[in-house]
Protein backbone atom coordinates (compact mmCIF):
# COMPACT_ATOMS: atom_id res chain seq x y z
CA UNK A 1 0.00 0.00 0.00
CA UNK A 2 1.09 3.54 -0.72
CA UNK A 3 0.17 6.59 1.36
CA UNK A 4 0.34 10.36 0.90
CA UNK A 5 2.25 12.34 3.52
CA UNK A 6 -1.09 13.30 5.10
CA UNK A 7 -1.99 9.61 5.55
CA UNK A 8 -4.41 9.24 2.65
CA UNK A 9 -4.00 6.02 0.70
CA UNK A 10 -3.01 6.29 -2.96
CA UNK A 11 -5.05 3.85 -5.03
CA UNK A 12 -2.79 1.81 -7.32
CA UNK A 13 -3.60 -0.66 -10.05
CA UNK A 14 -1.82 -4.01 -9.90
CA UNK A 15 0.50 -2.92 -12.72
CA UNK A 16 1.36 0.36 -10.95
CA UNK A 17 2.13 -1.58 -7.78
CA UNK A 18 4.27 -4.05 -9.73
CA UNK A 19 6.20 -1.19 -11.37
CA UNK A 20 6.88 0.45 -8.00
CA UNK A 21 8.01 -2.90 -6.62
CA UNK A 22 10.47 -3.41 -9.50
CA UNK A 23 11.78 0.15 -9.13
CA UNK A 24 12.21 -0.34 -5.37
CA UNK A 25 14.21 -3.51 -6.02
CA UNK A 26 16.45 -1.66 -8.51
CA UNK A 27 16.94 1.88 -7.16
CA UNK A 28 19.10 4.29 -9.16
CA UNK A 29 19.42 1.77 -12.01
CA UNK A 30 18.21 2.33 -15.54
CA UNK A 31 15.60 -0.27 -16.47
CA UNK A 32 14.65 -0.72 -20.11
CA UNK A 33 11.06 -1.12 -21.24
CA UNK A 34 11.87 -4.77 -21.95
CA UNK A 35 13.16 -5.30 -18.40
CA UNK A 36 10.12 -3.59 -16.91
CA UNK A 37 7.70 -5.72 -18.93
CA UNK A 38 9.63 -8.90 -18.13
CA UNK A 39 9.60 -8.12 -14.39
CA UNK A 40 5.96 -7.01 -14.26
CA UNK A 41 4.18 -9.07 -16.89
CA UNK A 42 6.67 -11.78 -17.82
CA UNK A 43 6.67 -10.77 -21.46
CA UNK A 44 9.06 -8.98 -23.76
CA UNK A 45 8.67 -5.48 -25.11
CA UNK A 46 7.76 -5.07 -28.77
CA UNK A 47 9.09 -2.07 -30.73
CA UNK A 48 5.74 -0.27 -30.96
CA UNK A 49 4.46 -1.28 -27.52
CA UNK A 50 3.90 1.92 -25.54
CA UNK A 51 2.06 0.31 -22.62
CA UNK A 52 4.95 0.85 -20.20
CA UNK A 53 5.15 4.54 -21.16
CA UNK A 54 1.43 4.96 -20.51
CA UNK A 55 1.62 3.21 -17.16
CA UNK A 56 4.69 5.20 -16.11
CA UNK A 57 2.78 8.39 -16.95
CA UNK A 58 -0.18 7.30 -14.84
CA UNK A 59 2.09 6.32 -11.96
CA UNK A 60 3.90 9.66 -12.13
CA UNK A 61 0.57 11.49 -11.82
CA UNK A 62 -0.03 9.60 -8.59
CA UNK A 63 3.39 9.86 -6.93
CA UNK A 64 5.16 12.92 -8.32
CA UNK A 65 4.65 16.45 -6.97
CA UNK A 66 5.00 17.71 -10.56
CA UNK A 67 4.42 14.86 -13.03
CA UNK A 68 5.60 17.05 -15.93
CA UNK A 69 8.99 17.43 -14.22
CA UNK A 70 9.45 14.08 -12.46
CA UNK A 71 12.06 13.67 -9.76
CA UNK A 72 11.32 10.10 -8.64
CA UNK A 73 10.90 8.25 -11.94
CA UNK A 74 13.23 9.71 -14.53
CA UNK A 75 13.22 9.02 -18.24
CA UNK A 76 16.64 8.07 -19.56
CA UNK A 77 16.43 8.85 -23.27
CA UNK A 78 17.13 5.82 -25.42
CA UNK A 79 17.52 3.55 -22.41
CA UNK A 80 14.40 3.40 -20.24
CA UNK A 81 13.45 4.63 -16.78
CA UNK A 82 15.22 5.06 -13.47
CA UNK A 83 13.78 5.32 -9.96
CA UNK A 84 15.76 7.96 -8.06
CA UNK A 85 16.01 7.44 -4.32
CA UNK A 86 16.39 10.27 -1.81
CA UNK A 87 19.67 12.10 -2.03
CA UNK A 88 20.42 11.02 -5.60
CA UNK A 89 20.23 13.22 -8.66
CA UNK A 90 20.76 12.26 -12.24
Amino acid sequence: RLFEQDGREVELTSMEFDLLHVFAEHPNQVLSRDQLLTHTRNREWEPFDRSIDIRIGRLRRKIEDDPDNPTAIRTVRGAGYMFITAGKTA
